[in-house]
């Protein structure tokens, strides 16, 4: 069986981190105190508030967490630092590539305008390219909990700084038939800003988001695990070769599934189903992508060649450019796991 110390070595891709899910509490903590904000001196208790549990009632338990983070990243400073932090994190799990998402509206609760916010993201990520060579690319998701409208301008407002976004996401809360409210702008904004769509879709038992998400045309869907099963979602899925952004601890937290050993990796990997691991959210799902291999080697017969296939999976689908794509591939291709 695969060792942790195998998997870490690996070079990982990853294509669904959520900045603000992410953020080590050592770093939350020195971004309050440079802020002037109030924060627990306890990195324990700070710990204790920034993790989930590991059984929550349901996603909207699970949301409540980054109620408590999004207050500590309303500035530029803020932003920066705790993309940053991710991008480090990511290196020190082995991780080669990384898309990192987040929702600027979040961070507009202070002076900070959409744009501002991306060009802090970006700096932060540019910063641990040049510090760690680790490589990715910025998501920018619109929140399902804004009507269309509001949602479209958030989109909008990515006009000036779109060289600097390679894909877009809607994320939040899931209800059942999401999609036909937000499509025409999610079309219209992948045109204008000529970038990319991955959509969360089929996290909460709705397996009927997932056909519209590819319907609409996302090229990647988040989670995705409602599709196991669902027939007309599988077919769409294999279909037109959309790959499902896994997150097995996270869907486990959710109550998406019972336990890990119930993730469907063999019977999708079999059916020759694009799929490609993911942790969601570092901090608030505990957990490193290089655990998410090892929980899925240990509880599901994770081998060394589906852990090769999983991240040829994420480059392949990867809002990377073809140059990068290509070395990226030849890294993990030619990678001698001991």
């Amino acid at each position: 069986m695969l060792t942790r110390a195998e998997i870490q070595r690996f070079p990982k891709a990853e294509l669904h981190c959520h900045l603000d899910g992410s953020i080590r509490p050592h770093t939350l903590r020195q971004i309050a105190r440079s802020q002037g904000m109030a924060v627990d001196s306890n990195l324990m208790e700070l710990t204790r508030k920034m993790v989930a549990p590991k059984k929550c009632e349901n996603l909207e338990e699970y949301l409540e967490i980054f109620d408590f983070v999004l207050p500590f990243l309303q500035t530029v400073p803020a932003l920066q630092r705790a993309a940053y932090d991710v991008m480090e994190q990511a290196h020190q799990d082995g991780v080669v590539y990384l898309e990192l998402r987040f929702a600027p509206v979040l961070s507009t609760q202070g002076q900070l305008t959409i744009p501002e916010t991306v060009q802090a993201v970006a700096a932060g990520m540019d910063e641990a390219y040049r510090t760690y060579g680790i490589r990715g690319n910025l998501i920018v998701c619109g929140m399902r909990t804004e009507d269309g409208t509001a949602v479209h301008h958030d989109f909008q407002s990515l006009e000036e700084v779109q060289d600097q976004v390679a894909g877009i996401d809607l994320a939040g809360p899931e209800v059942d038939g999401f999609v036909p409210e937000y499509e025409q702008d999610l079309q219209e904004a992948v045109a204008d800003l000529d970038v990319q769509l991955t959509l969360h879709a089929g996290e909460c038992g709705c397996a009927h988001n997932v056909v519209e998400a590819i319907q609409a045309g996302s090229q990647r869907i988040g989670h995705g695990i409602a599709a196991n099963g669902d027939a007309e979602a599988e077919r769409l899925l294999k279909e037109r070769q959309i790959c499902i952004e896994g997150c097995p601890t996270s869907n486990c937290q959710t109550g998406s599934l019972e336990r890990i050993e119930d993730y469907p990796l063999q019977r999708w990997l079999s059916q020759g189903q694009a799929l490609c691991i993911n942790t969601d959210n570092r901090t608030v799902s505990d957990t490193t992508l290089t655990e998410e291999y090892f929980q899925l080697a240990h509880h599901d017969g994770l081998t060394k060649d589906q852990l090769r296939l999983c991240n040829q999976n994420a480059v392949r689908h990867s809002f990377a450019d073809e140059v990068t794509k290509a070395s990226l591939l030849q890294e993990i291709t030619n990678f001698e796991v001991e």
